[in-house]
């Protein structure tokens, strides 16, 4: 199904651009979150950075949900063997 092709394809670039900003930073969202509330970093690239970070982050938690409805949906499509 081409549908469940493209949330799988667009679930590895989302995940590779997270592990892009894990790695630049060596450090959770979270952790870069904190150190920019207290004020530590450069408002540029460090904030735009952990805009693009945090949006990533979200937009691949609903595109693994996606992927997974969309298997489940294929997966109940399917005939089942007969017994």
């Amino acid at each position: 199904m081409r549908l469940l092709e493209e949330a799988r394809a667009r679930e590895t670039l989302l995940r590779q651009a997270v592990r892009r900003l894990e790695q630049k930073y060596r450090c959770s969202l979270e952790e870069l979150e904190a150190r920019l509330a207290r004020g530590e970093g450069g408002e540029h690239p460090d904030w735009e950075d952990s805009i693009e970070w945090r949006n990533g982050v979200e937009m691949l938690r609903h595109t693994q949900l996606l992927r997974s409805l969309l298997e489940w949906l294929v997966n109940s499509l399917e005939p089942s063997p007969a017994l």
